[in-house]
């Protein structure tokens, strides 16, 4: 073989042994999880103000477009058109008013998927005209959507037995 034969062929081999090497694994993103957390509790303050002002198209902006209430004896509100629609007929009940906050808020390690849990205070008009309360516990699922806001996507709230 002749020297330059045997630099081309050392260089080949080489290159080969580049092309086997494996490639790094692709970096692991940022663990956000504490980050969105912490903004899910401000935005839960922020939602909580809207239902106190009787705000409801600022209220219903924290809904995914998709998002769905599910609440004891009437039909799901399923999107934004039911949700505004829901929202704004319960805000004109008079005795109208409620409180809630969150207890925990716990978000994937995919970072688009969260929950909250929480407890609620809701008044509304009893039959009689009189203000009936009730107290209870809520859970909410909200993700990132391609905007990267928090919004919620299901918000059940559950009510506690009655007091005796």
């Amino acid at each position: 073989m002749k020297p330059l034969s045997r630099n081309v062929a050392m260089i080949g081999v080489l290159a080969l042994a580049g092309c086997a090497a494996e490639a790094p694994p692709p970096a692991e993103p940022p663990d956000t999880r504490a980050a969105d957390a912490s903004t899910i509790h401000a935005a839960v303050k922020e939602w909580s103000a809207a239902a106190e002002a009787k705000d409801a198209e600022k209220f219903a902006s924290f809904y995914a477009e998709d998002g769905v209430l599910l609440l004891e004896a009437a039909p799901d509100a399923r999107g934004m058109a039911a949700l505004r629609e829901g929202i704004a007929g319960m805000m004109q009940d008079p005795n109208f008013a409620l409180s809630f906050a969150a207890d925990e808020v716990v978000v994937a390690r995919s970072g688009d998927l969260a929950y909250e849990t929480g407890a609620y205070t809701l008044t509304m008009s009893a039959p009689d005209g009189e203000p009936a309360t009730q107290k209870g516990h809520y859970v909410d699922v909200w993700k990132k959507n391609d905007q990267g806001e928090w919004k919620v996507a299901v918000d059940a709230p559950v009510s506690d037995p009655p007091e005796e």
